[in-house]
């Protein structure tokens, strides 16, 4: 693995040296758009997850809608790798269909080192998602960019309290909000699913706003178009 020049081997632990070997992409480096599940397909200006990019994520269900973010691109063999979010639970993983042999978990603690980890992952994997809550700094942001764009991953940043590191600059920002529960009565039911609006802008091809309804959990997938969008069409779509 080719380390940053501002970062020497010895302070990259031999252990992640040796993941980052192991998990390199398979995904050719200029195939610039990695795939996602068809209903997510128009959060995308592109259709799917650009290489180089950094795309952030807030609000509740924000770690959910990383995943199946991710899905796609896990089952078509890229590697993807979790920094942070001690949170999610492994089982949410298998529920949104990432393949289980191409996931990594890696958690920084307490070292202040994670600026180093992610720089030794860029290049190394395809998708890293990233907890918003791990400080970052101006320069920091910078550098991680610059990385990201030279070498082609994809950086996603969850934030589930809804605020993401300004000290990160992102190409596409997605915003979860009005989720509602549906399949509970009065005091009897089961969780049957989960409507979502998720609100799109950003730079360059995401500069326009847009607008979509999910379901996330649906009854029978992991996600799906809302039927009230199928309807009313609200959804503002991306001109491609």
């Amino acid at each position: 693995m080719v380390l940053p020049a501002a970062l020497p081997s010895s302070v990259v632990p031999p252990s992640l040296q040796e993941l980052a070997e192991r998990i390199r992409p398979v995904v050719l480096a200029r195939q610039a758009v990695v795939p996602v599940l068809e209903p997510l397909e128009r959060l995308m200006p592109d259709g799917g997850l650009i290489r180089g990019s950094t795309i952030t994520i807030g609000g509740v269900g924000a770690t959910s809608l990383a995943l199946q973010l991710s899905t796609a691109a896990s089952q078509s063999g890229s590697w993807v790798v979790v920094v942070g979010l001690n949170d999610l639970a492994p089982v949410a993983v298998l529920e949104a269909n990432l393949n289980a042999e191409r996931i990594a978990f890696i958690d920084p603690g307490n070292s202040g080192r994670h600026v180093d980890v992610l720089a030794a992952l860029i290049g190394a994997v395809d998708v890293i998602v990233l907890d918003a809550r791990l400080s970052l700094r101006p320069s920091d942001g910078r550098r991680l960019a610059s990385r990201l764009r030279e070498r082609g991953s994809i950086l996603i940043v969850v934030s589930p309290g809804g605020t993401v590191n300004p000290s990160l600059s992102a190409d596409l920002s997605l915003t979860v909000s009005d989720a509602q529960w549906e399949g509970l009565g009065c005091g009897y039911g089961h969780l049957r699913s989960r409507h979502i609006c998720v609100g799109v802008n950003g730079r360059g091809r995401a500069s326009r706003t847009a607008r979509c309804e999910l379901l996330l959990p649906a009854i029978d997938a992991q996600v799906a178009i809302a039927e009230s969008e199928r309807e009313d069409g609200t959804v503002v779509a991306f001109s491609r």
